[in-house]
């Protein structure tokens, strides 16, 4: 089962780095389409970053408990699944609040919105650390003791 979370752990990490990349491909996109275009290229990092991480950052948490592979590892299997919600529930609202819209920004709105990327980095980081340990679990035979299951 530990085999299994491992693949997990790399899956996630996948759809991480994936979200890197679609931010960037959305970006660049030329012409720019109007706001709210549903057939921007940007839409990919929106559907991957509001369906695809979520589930699996919850499916991942799963497997971990499944796995045995602790309680803090099974939490930081679930922080992207967290952090997805500080962006969709947090950060964008404040956004918003601060003069943030479709059509414009304001200097307070893009300064609250450059918290989005340094949370990425934080999901980033939540998976790179994930995937070390489920693959040191992979190396490990012994089942964890229950202290440090905790």
């Amino acid at each position: 089962m530990r085999k299994v979370f491992f693949g997990f752990a790399v899956v996630q990490l996948v759809a991480v780095l994936a979200q890197f990349y679609l931010a960037t491909f959305g970006a660049f996109e030329r012409p720019t389409p109007a706001p709210g275009d549903p057939g921007a290229a940007i839409g990919y990092h929106a559907m991957n970053g509001t369906m695809v991480i979520p589930l699996v950052s919850l499916l991942t948490a799963i497997v971990a408990l499944a796995a045995r592979a602790g309680g803090r590892t099974a939490g930081l299997a679930i922080l992207p699944f967290v952090l997805v919600a500080v962006q969709l529930f947090v950060i964008f609202p404040l956004a918003e609040m601060a003069g943030a819209s479709e059509t414009g920004t304001t200097t307070a709105g893009l300064f609250v919105l450059g918290f989005h990327a340094l949370d990425g980095v934080a999901i980033l980081a939540a998976a790179v650390v994930l995937v070390r340990r489920a693959h040191a679990l992979t190396k490990s035979t012994a089942a964890v003791p229950a202290h440090a299951a905790a």
